[in-house]
């Protein structure tokens, strides 16, 4: 029997996955200056009264630095680029909560090692910053407005990102271009062709992928069809899947489906499912 995948959809502006309820005591905002070219959004999360307060997220080829806090203490982890879903049980997640969503190819100047070290973990700032993230936590734990607290982490990055301590791999601009190119590609090439298009190597496009987004080319280009397939279904209330495969690259139903399954654990429909059962709550 499949998994039971409860979903929360929220529409974060040009964003790629899908994460918890936002409620009304919550709050997103896109950073300015330079972190803009990393950063996608910054979200302040209230757990709602009327939500469970699971957490689910679909593969999306992001990181994200998450923040935690409880009245009595607070921690911090980054969630590196996934191939499966992230799931948080209710228990699992606390009261408050906030999170920096990193671009596609945009967190590796942030955290001091190859991207494709966090692929597929959750890691503690702590580990990767030593005593700097430590005294973040202990700053965001000395006030409970969100709103200060949001601004304390990006002030943070951006003195980060000043810094001469940016992981800046010698081939991070073929990446970003890479990343463009295979999202914005009406039809997605080959990593061959996308090689040939920058002109490096296979090879050489495989390494860089691993040190800047944290998986390969064809693992990222599998993960934006599978986003662009999830969207169309999105666009109607009864999605035609073969359809829905040969429009978004697929070479029939049965290969959507066998992606499906192989990204979230259930097939096309059940994921529908389990996000049309919570819709109420997420209005």
């Amino acid at each position: 029997m499949a998994p039971r995948l409860r979903v929360r959809r929220v529409e974060c502006d040009g964003g790629l996955g899908d994460s918890r309820e936002v409620t009304s005591s919550s709050f997103q905002r896109a950073p300015t200056g330079p972190l803009s070219s990393f950063i996608r959004g910054i979200r302040a999360m209230a757990r709602g009264p009327r939500s469970d307060g699971s957490y689910v997220r679909l593969p999306d080829g992001e990181a994200e630095l998450i923040f935690r806090f409880t009245p009595t203490r607070g921690d911090a982890y980054v969630v590196g680029t996934r191939q499966s879903v992230f799931h948080k049980q209710g228990d699992d997640v606390p009261p408050e909560a906030i999170a920096v969503r990193f671009k596609a190819g945009g967190a590796y100047p942030f955290f001091g090692v190859p991207m494709s070290t966090l692929n597929n973990r959750v890691v503690s700032l702590d580990t990767l910053w030593g005593r700097e993230g430590a005294l973040l936590r202990e700053a965001l734990c000395e006030t409970s407005d969100m709103t200060e607290r949001v601004r304390q982490v990006e002030s943070t990055l951006a003195a980060r990102l000043r810094s001469g301590e940016v992981f800046e791999p010698a081939s991070a601009h073929v990446v970003r271009r890479a990343v463009r190119t295979l999202t914005q590609a009406t039809e997605l090439p080959r990593v061959d062709a996308l090689a040939r298009e920058l002109g490096v190597s296979e090879r050489q496009l495989r390494r860089a992928f691993d040190d800047v987004v944290g998986m390969g080319p064809k693992a990222f280009a599998r993960i934006v069809r599978f986003q662009r397939a999830v969207r169309a279904s999105r666009r109607t209330s009864s999605p035609d899947w073969g359809a829905i495969a040969a429009a978004t690259g697929y070479y029939d139903q049965a290969h959507l489906i066998t992606e499906f399954r192989d990204l979230t654990g259930v097939t096309p429909r059940a994921l529908l499912r389990a996000e049309a059962s919570t819709a109420s709550l997420t209005g």
